[in-house]
This record gives structure tokens, sequence and C-alpha cells, in this order.
């Protein structure tokens, strides 16, 4: 009896192993330290994971690119992009938003350009021959919005002694603080955070069309339908999910007309 029950199951684990669901992966680009981009996102795939009834992996990508890559190829399912990740990754591929993020009832954010408080340069006219740090070069917050910020003031690459591109938004925040560099470009909200240790704003952009969570092309259409109304109407536990986000971040509905402008910035950047 014993013996025709082991080969019963030997018989059914092959078939089961089979059934099980693949799992989903969502990738997110590390703009962040990967502690803390883990402890903000795992929740979220927690919860999509349930909505879709398989398991969901988060993976933070090495660089930027490989995170277009993975959504592009089909090798992520998900991916939270910036915009201009999410512009690239669509140049290549049919990359779907499922939704937008949301602050505080904004469907938008911006950028900044800071310097120490002490600091004399008092705009943005004023960093001609200066020191400027950004972040990672594809990042729009942290180097295609501060370019253009500069480029509008007619300053060009060639008028700053230097740029360096130190990748993560801290990175920059700090780097200005100790006088490494005259100037920084970094997300807005970062940038207030880091106002009481001494930074101070000098410029803002314009509002940015916000970051996405979109689909790669091999995700089922009735799948994406499931991951976008998740987003856009969570339930209780989806709710708590995104407030590990934020405090105030929601998703909304957003077109890839939005991201109209990002690619007028990038191409008037071109030679900058």
């Amino acid at each position: 009896m014993e013996r025709r029950h082991f080969l019963a199951t030997l018989a059914l684990t092959p078939f089961a192993a089979r059934a099980a669901p693949r799992p989903a992966v969502f990738v997110v680009h590390p703009y962040d330290t990967p502690s803390r981009l883990y402890a903000r996102y795992r929740p979220l795939t927690l919860y999509l994971g349930g909505v879709l009834g398989r398991p969901m992996r988060l993976v933070i990508a090495q660089t930027y690119d490989e995170q277009i890559e993975m959504i592009a190829s089909g090798r992520a399912d998900y991916a939270y992009l910036g915009p201009t990740p999410y512009v690239r990754a669509r140049n290549r591929a049919a990359v779907e938003i499922l939704a937008g993020e949301s602050e505080g009832g904004q469907a938008f954010y911006q950028s900044a350009l800071v310097v120490r408080a002490d600091s004399r340069i008092g705009q943005v006219a004023d960093l001609v021959g200066t020191r400027v740090a950004l972040g990672a070069e594809i990042s729009m917050s942290s180097a295609v919005a501060p370019k253009q910020m500069l480029a509008q003031a007619g300053i060009r690459r060639a008028d700053l002694a230097n740029v360096v591109h130190l990748d993560r938004h801290e990175r920059v925040a700090l780097a200005v603080l100790h006088g490494d560099f005259d100037a920084g470009g970094l997300r807005l909200d970062i940038a207030r955070t880091y106002l009481p240790r001494g930074l101070r704003i000098l410029a803002t952009s314009q509002p940015l069309p916000p970051h996405v969570i979109a689909a790669s092309p091999r995700v089922a259409p009735e799948e994406a339908k499931r991951v976008r109304l998740a987003l856009l109407h969570p339930d209780a536990s989806g709710r708590d999910a995104l407030a590990a986000l934020g405090p105030a971040v929601a998703f909304v509905e957003v077109e890839d007309a939005h991201y109209a402008v990002v690619r007028r910035m990038e191409r008037a950047l071109e030679n900058w």
C-alpha cells in the first residue's frame, strides 16, 4: 500500500511542478539604496501578486539601461519607470502604460537646481564656469530637466567647469553640501528634505509627467487590465501597499501622449 502511494505521488510531482504559475517579474530602477527600494516596493508586488494569483518577484536593476532592456525584451513583466526610461523603452517595444503615479493629488513632479545656502550664486545664469553634479544621465529629474534649466538660461556643457553624473539623488545633494560641487540637479521633493541641512533651491523646473507602472509586450491584455484596475481602484490591502510608496501616493490614468514633452526635451538637448 505504501509503495503504491509513493508511486502515485511520484507520478503526480512533475505535473504539479508544471502547473505551478510562473512568477511575474517587477523591475525598479536604482534611484535609491536597495534596502529602501525593497521596503518601498515589496508591499506593492505582494499586493499585485495576490491580485494575479501568482507570485511577483521584485528586481532592482543594476542600471537604468538594464531596466529598459528587461521591460522592452519581456525579461520583466512590469516596471516602475521614470519619464525618460519609459520613452526609451517605448521606442524599443510596445510597452504599455498601466497607470501614472500621483502624489498629494498631483499627477506631476518637478526638478530643482540646488546650491549651498551660503553660496553667492543667485540665479541660474551665475552657474557659468562652475562645477555641477547631476544624477544618472537618463534620470528626468536629476539630469534631463536640470540640463534643460541650464539651457534655458543660455548655459551649455562647454560653459561649465565640470559636469559629473553621480547616479542617486542623495549623492548629488551631499556632494553640493560638502562643497565638492557648486550646484546640483535632483528631484524637488528630495531637495526640500536637505534644506534644513544647508541646501538652497536655486530654480525649479516646469511640471514633469509622472512615473508610471508599465507592462511588457508579452503580458496578456486581460492580465494587464487586472493590474491596471488594481492600481487605479485598490482595495484595503492595496491602499496599505501604496502607503509604503509614500503617505499620499495613488495611481491615475495617463497616456503615452503625456510624454511628448519628454521626447521634445531629449531632442532639444541632443547637442547640449
